[in-house]
């Protein structure tokens, strides 16, 4: 029998990628459309980012929610168009 290995937490790995915002329209098995928005912890941000990136990444996910919300409303405008006309 081979001994546990230690998980080392301290030890922190450094990313090279993060998703920050998603966006997704999806259909379920009822014929509903969903659209489903996550975004990054605004909190989080100055904690995983450089200073330098965090206001430019707060901003570009401020940007963003405004968009996908309006998004959001057209295609809520365009199902309730095609299924009640």
């Amino acid at each position: 029998m081979q001994p546990q290995r230690k998980l080392n937490k301290s030890r922190r790995v450094k990313r090279k990628e993060a998703d920050l915002m998603g966006f997704k329209l999806i259909i379920n098995n009822q014929g509903q459309f969903i659209t489903e928005l996550k975004t990054y912890p605004m909190d989080k941000i100055p904690l995983h980012f450089k200073k330098e990136n965090a206001g430019v990444i707060t901003a570009m996910l401020r940007e963003c929610k405004i968009n996908f919300t309006d998004l959001h409303d057209d295609l809520e405008k365009v199902a309730k168009n095609v299924f009640y006309s």
